[in-house]
């Protein structure tokens, strides 16, 4: 019998990819609608997923690193501190669930890491394509109503949807960078010039989508991503050169006929750039999520170090009122929503990992998969102004802690002394 199945081109034993696909894949929102088409029942599997991976952490507490053990102790100290709160002010166990799943991400970033070094496995070439197919798919299957206009879409249940034209959320058009940095890497270490035909696909896609969000980080991965493989002599100055000169001539090439065909498209997109250098636009999304920082931080400076827990979340929404009562303050922003939730404590666990990486990207002897993905999870720092990080994006900022701790093994290994 068979154990090993190959999945785009990548090799996997069965069970691994069995706890690929329902411990990750299955929590990347348009890769799961292919399937389970009801929000309610994904939002139902994510809930009842976290709880049975803290449970199963909890059993493997000492077997886990010392980092580890102190980041799963951390998050349990802080969920005895809600159970206390939640029988002590609303006699019952815990009274809101979602607080248990804002948080979650910890255990999920020391799972994710737990899991590969323990099954020895390399998911970053299958995430890379992985993306790719499942994005086209989804596109081919849910697309159809894709345009430029920005135009709102009335649905029963939004899922992975941005609600408007652009179809796809940008909290998943965020994921492309992934694939897009893969490529890059590609090209980098092997000059073979078939990898910038992906590349130019995931730059067509972040561009055309529209999200100044995954614009912004974007281009924050890709700028890292070359810090990186530069001080750790990836790519040779006559390499870079001929990198510099491709992007200039294909960016030109792409003015010139864009802006000869489509002219009113090129000043679109112009306007559309402007915006992230000007958040505070009358009417633009990002003078929103100023309008949010500002009146949620007041609330934030009344209990600043460990938030309004579920008094927050029961708390009548102070900007809005179509959202119904007792289902939170549904943030733009993921600082914010860590600040308002859980004060300055929870934010800090939270985001430690990605300040981790940003001074680890800086790092010599570091090979590329930890480059392109500490890359990529810095970028989060930048979306988490704008938008909520996914859970598969703590997935993959665990995949990052992964990779570096085997350079550093591997360091260790080659130099002994």
């Amino acid at each position: 019998m068979t154990t090993t199945i190959r999945i785009l081109k990548e090799s996997f034993h069965w069970k691994n990819f069995l706890l690929l696909f329902f411990c990750f894949l299955l929590t990347e929102g348009i890769f799961s609608w292919l399937f389970i088409r009801n929000s309610l029942v994904i939002e139902g599997y994510t809930k009842l997923l976290g709880i049975g991976i803290y449970a199963f952490m909890l059993a493997r507490y000492r077997t886990l690193e010392k980092d580890e053990r102190i980041y799963l102790f951390l998050f349990t100290a802080v969920m005895l501190r809600l159970v206390g709160e939640s029988v002590i002010k609303y006699d019952t166990l815990f009274r809101q669930l979602t607080l248990f799943t804002v948080l979650f991400p910890v255990v999920y970033v020391v799972f994710t890491k737990y899991l590969l070094r323990t099954t020895g496995m390399d998911p970053l070439p299958f995430f890379a394509k992985f993306y790719l197919l499942t994005y086209t798919i989804f596109m081919i299957l849910f697309g159809r109503g894709f345009s430029f206009n920005l135009a709102l879409t009335d649905m029963t249940d939004y899922g992975p949807f941005s609600g408007d034209t652009r179809i796809i959320h940008a909290s998943h058009i965020l994921m492309m960078i992934v694939p897009l940095l893969w490529y890059i890497h590609r090209y980098v270490v092997t000059g073979m010039g078939k990898y910038l035909l992906p590349v130019t696909f995931c730059v067509v896609v972040i561009l055309l989508h529209q999200h100044r969000s995954v614009w912004s980080s974007a281009l924050v991965a890709v700028f890292f991503y070359f810090i990186a493989v530069i001080r750790n002599g990836m790519l040779q100055t006559g390499r870079l050169t001929k990198i510099l000169i491709i992007v200039t001539g294909i960016a030109a090439l792409t003015y010139f006929f864009a802006a000869n065909l489509l002219p009113g498209f090129v000043d679109f997109l112009s306007d559309r750039f402007s915006e992230i250098l000007n958040p505070a636009r009358e009417g633009s999304t990002g003078n929103f999520r100023l309008e949010q920082r500002e009146v949620y931080g007041r609330l934030f400076l009344q209990r600043p170090v460990f938030g309004w827990t579920f008094e927050g979340f029961e708390m009548p929404n102070p900007l809005v009122d179509w959202w119904p009562p007792l289902s939170g303050q549904h943030f733009h922003e993921g600082y914010m929503e860590m600040l308002f939730y859980l004060g300055i404590a929870g934010l800090l666990l939270k985001y430690s990992f990605l300040i981790y990486l940003l001074v680890k990207v800086f790092s010599k002897n570091i090979t590329g998969n930890s480059i392109i993905l500490a890359a990529f999870c810095i970028s989060g720092l930048v979306f988490s102004f704008n938008y909520v990080l996914p859970l598969i994006f703590w997935a993959v900022t665990g995949m990052a802690l992964y990779y570096m701790e085997q350079d550093k093994l591997n360091l260790s290994k080659n130099n002994p002394g």
